[in-house]
């Protein structure tokens, strides 16, 4: 028979509050601290064997006002945010400022509601999509970052991220996920904000992988970002270094539904590699920007007799 749950109460002072939390319910305040709103089934993922004990202990949270929860009426499922005591917490933890009651209701509140919430929530869809897959597997390691707008190139990117396989493989790269709310030409314009990036900054290697929400957008995208892309007409100069791939996510996969039915991202060819005939898998990456990143000058002369 099943343990009975034991109600949360919403009182106390912090170190009460702080002596009834385990390491886990610590690690989820610090990773919505980080990735803003997340739906259960996406905690679940990260930190629970099962959907009952995922939801007996996020009911727990909310009923402390660790965290706070709102169901989206087109869907059954809680998104949840730290609440007033989550946040404050975490303030405790890191050294910054607790927030006051209003101000972390009006955050929370802002999380929920705001434009950019869907864009957060595919983003994070990805993110736990591999997060799940890696404690499946147990051979592959990621550190996910997210990267400050920087007014030196123009850009940020929605994460940056490095996988590090048990077999010494490593991909870093930086993620783009689309909706499919701005035009394909903006879209594939970002290959060139990124080749001047990683021009001006000097990188050795890079690699940039782009999520689009179809397959006939991917199909429409990949011509244009391409054609920015290539550089197989110049010569005698030292051609980018950058390795960029896209691939479309099914609506399941952008909603993080059903993902005991999704692929292992690291072994689906999915990822369409610019100047590649077939898509890649993502366990195939490392070695594709290699050589991507070491593509002999294309001299219009013997460079060991001169021009």
């Amino acid at each position: 028979m099943a343990a009975r749950r034991t109600p949360g109460k919403n009182t106390g002072d912090f170190d009460e509050i702080a002596g009834r939390l385990m390491e886990r319910d610590f690690a989820i305040i610090g990773t919505l601290a980080r990735h803003k709103i997340m739906a259960a089934g996406m905690l679940e993922a990260l930190f629970f064997p099962s959907a009952h004990s995922a939801a007996a202990r996020l009911l727990t949270l909310y009923e402390m006002g660790v965290l706070s929860r709102w169901r989206n009426p087109s869907s059954r499922a809680y998104r949840y945010v730290l609440g007033w005591r989550g946040q404050y917490l975490h303030a405790l933890r890191t050294d910054e400022k607790p927030p006051t009651k209003a101000n972390a209701a009006f955050k929370a509140q802002q999380h929920f509601l705001s434009a950019h919430c869907p864009h957060t929530e595919g983003i994070n869809a990805f993110y736990c999509r591999l997060m799940r897959a890696a404690r499946f597997r147990g051979d592959v390691e990621i550190d996910w970052q997210f990267e400050p707008y920087s007014a030196y190139s123009g850009m940020r990117c929605d994460a940056s991220v490095t996988l590090t396989w048990n077999d010494g493989r490593q991909l870093w790269f930086w993620f783009e996920h689309d909706r499919g709310t701005e035009t394909l030409q903006r879209l594939a314009d970002k290959v060139s904000s990124y080749k001047k990036h990683i021009s001006n900054h000097q990188y050795e290697k890079a690699v940039l992988l782009i999520e689009v929400p179809t397959a006939s957008r991917l199909a429409n995208l990949l011509p244009l970002a391409t054609e920015l892309w290539d550089e197989s007409h110049l010569r005698n100069t030292r051609l980018s270094k950058l390795t960029v791939a896209a691939s479309s996510a099914t609506q399941a996969e952008r909603t993080f539904t059903k993902p005991e039915t999704f692929p292992d991202p690291f072994n689906d060819p999915r990822w369409n590699v610019l100047g590649r005939d077939l898509p890649v898998a993502l366990g195939e990456l490392p070695g594709i920007a290699d050589e991507i990143a070491n593509r002999p000058i294309v001299w219009d002369w013997d460079p060991e007799v001169g021009p």
